[in-house]
């Protein structure tokens, strides 16, 4: 026995390993959530005999044993880190750009379902001639990052879409396009975006903000006056996506806005952003408290009666804190979680002001703009 095992120890050697790993996979307690992921992970599913006869138990037991792998988050890192010593330069649809920036693989444009959102908001604007409307479309990291592409990376270029579609839009007396390019190349030295994730920095949605406020003739919020704080650690999209090792954290920024009535679907709430987020690992959620159907914000220091209906992607949550200290009330719609009639809602408010606002892969991809269309 001794003599066999001397005779094939590299055998021996893997089995016992096997075996280890093994008995520590079953021992080892289920995790629902993984921070370095940043997502919930599958749990052991239940066993139904109809499950089991159509495969669904099968393909949900294999999700559950490969999220519930004993040393999962060692495993990916080892990946990672030996796709970059072998010159990898993406992983899951994310480049490695230059100083640790992250952006995404966007190739190709769903055409027709870029279409029919803008053939939507166009119906949506041509219903409320009497509205101030205003268009935003947030171009992604890489438009204004280039220079920290890898070489012979070619992506969808989307300053082309978003002149083309202003151009379209130009027509229209009622609806001023917000255009932010410009002012965002002029700034590209600055924090605009975030390294680790989809989402434009606080500092980046307040230069959109500028752009807004100059366009409708309104007061500028100086930033500087404003009470200011910083959660360190925060990685994001880009980073749960690609794990990529040598990703660098990145740091959030927001501000205080006091004196404030916030309702989220009809039911009050104490803050505009829910700050028990800033110690998770989603932390960018904590802007607005998410992405809700229906956000309702009265500033009581405001003594005017201006009002405003922002429809928004998940880069409006970060925007509202400065919008709110130019409107008596802020009705924030994210049409993806929005319950009920459009249509009845926005005749039921008499808005001064509507500001549309999407990143423009959400613009070309979103199934759920349709329901402005009315």
């Amino acid at each position: 026995m001794i003599k066999k095992i001397i005779k094939y120890p590299i055998s021996i050697l893997v089995l016992t390993i096997i075996l280890f790993i093994t008995i520590i996979d079953i021992s080892n307690k289920d995790k629902n959530f993984s921070n370095f992921e940043n997502r919930s992970l599958a749990q052991r599913p239940v066993f139904y005999l109809d499950d089991f006869l159509k495969g669904r138990f099968s393909k949900d037991y294999e999700r559950y044993i490969n999220d519930q792998f004993v040393f999962r988050d060692t495993w990916i890192d080892l990946k990672s880190r030996s796709e970059y010593l072998l010159g990898k330069i993406e992983n899951n649809n994310i480049i490695y750009g230059k100083d640790n920036f992250l952006f995404e693989k966007y190739e190709k444009v769903d055409e027709e379902n870029l279409a029919k959102n803008i053939d939507s908001v166009l119906g949506f604007i041509k219903k409320i001639p009497n509205n101030n409307v205003n268009f935003m479309i947030i171009p992604s990291s890489y438009t204004i990052y280039k220079d920290y592409l890898p070489y012979g990376i070619n992506l969808v270029d989307q300053e082309f879409y978003i002149n083309n579609i202003y151009n379209y839009l130009s027509n229209y007396n009622n609806t001023k396009t917000i255009s932010l390019i410009d002012i965002f190349k002029e700034n590209n030295d600055k924090y605009i975006y975030y390294k680790t994730d989809h989402h434009w920095t606080s500092f980046g949605s307040y230069l959109a903000y500028s752009e807004f406020v100059k366009n409708n003739n309104l007061s500028l919020v100086d930033i500087n006056n404003l009470n200011k704080h910083e959660v360190n650690n925060f990685y994001g999209t880009y980073f749960s996506k690609s794990k990529n090792f040598n990703a660098e954290s990145d740091l959030i920024t927001y501000y205080d806005v006091p004196n404030l009535s916030v309702s989220i679907d009809g039911v009050p709430v104490d803050n505009i952003n829910d700050n028990s987020k800033w110690s998770s690992s989603d932390k960018y959620s904590a802007f607005l408290r998410g992405n809700n159907g229906l956000t309702i914000i009265q500033n009581n220091d405001i003594s005017n009666n201006n009002k405003i209906l922002v429809l928004k992607d998940s880069f409006g949550n970060s925007f509202i804190q400065y919008l709110v200290n130019n409107y008596k009330e802020v009705y924030v719609v994210d049409l993806r979680g929005f319950i009920g009639s459009f249509n009845e809602f926005f005749k039921s408010n008499n808005f001064d002001d509507v500001l549309i606002m999407y990143n423009f892969i959400n613009l070309a991809d979103d199934v759920n703009i349709s329901k402005i269309k009315y």
